[in-house]
This record gives C-alpha cells, sequence and structure tokens, in this order.
C-alpha cells in the first residue's frame, strides 16, 4: 500500500486518521505541524501526504507550495475544518497549489481511503 505523511495538528483527528490508514494497510508517518513535516521530508520519501491548512508554525498552504517544488511527484491530499473562513475557501486555494483532492472536516474516512486508492493506483499506471 502507500507510504502516508500526515500533517494535522489536532492529536486526536491526527490518532484517529493513523488508526483509519492503519488498518487499510498503509504506512503511516505522522507530524504535529507544518515545520515538523518538512523536517521528516528531509529523509521520508512518502508516496502521499495528507496535511491540515489551519496549523501553527507553519501552515499547509506553506508547506504544500514546499512539497510541490522541492517533490513534484508525491501526491497531496488538503484537509480543513476552517477557521475564520469558510473551510472550502482553504480547500479551493490548496487545490490551486496542487492538492489533487481536498476534504473538509469531519473527514468521511471511506472517501478518504478511496482518493488514496485512486492517487497509488493512478500513479502506478503512469509509471509502468
Amino acid at each position: 500500500m502507500a507510504r502516508i505523511l500526515l500533517v494535522e495538528d489536532d492529536e486526536l483527528v491526527r490518532d484517529m486518521l493513523v488508526q483509519v490508514l492503519q488498518r487499510a494497510s498503509h504506512t503511516v508517518i505522522s507530524a504535529a505541524d507544518g515545520e515538523e513535516a518538512s523536517e521528516i521530508l528531509k529523509k521520508e520519501h512518502p508516496d502521499i501526504m495528507i496535511t491540515d491548512i489551519i496549523m501553527p508554525k507553519k501552515s499547509g498552504i506553506t508547506l504544500i507550495s514546499e512539497v510541490i517544488n522541492r517533490h513534484p511527484a508525491m501526491e497531496i491530499i488538503a484537509i480543513s475544518g476552517g477557521g475564520r473562513l469558510d473551510p472550502m475557501g482553504y480547500l479551493d486555494l490548496s487545490e490551486s497549489l496542487g492538492a489533487a483532492v481536498s476534504f473538509e472536516k469531519p473527514i468521511d474516512n471511506a472517501a478518504l481511503l478511496m482518493a488514496i486508492d485512486l492517487l497509488v493506483h493512478g500513479k502506478h499506471e503512469t509509471s509502468a
């Protein structure tokens, strides 16, 4: 299955998503914010990054921009519960920057797993 970097500042959401992803046989590396994710990406090369948008230290928007420039082959999934704006505004922005898919919180786990499956299989088909 996929190697996934999960970036989420809410510990409860992060733990729940790690469990969902691991039950689906994915390897998960988790980070509590964008800065921690940037450090992980210096050593690890996941297939997919799932990132929250509103986070302390480094936002998901900044992180997506960095990943698109440094790891162009990595697929990105953006998630957001919003903030001062409607979450769709943040998610639309994340997609315009290069996120393949975006989800509003609370996340539909089945839809998330299906999106990961499609991204992983689509990647293998194009590289075969």
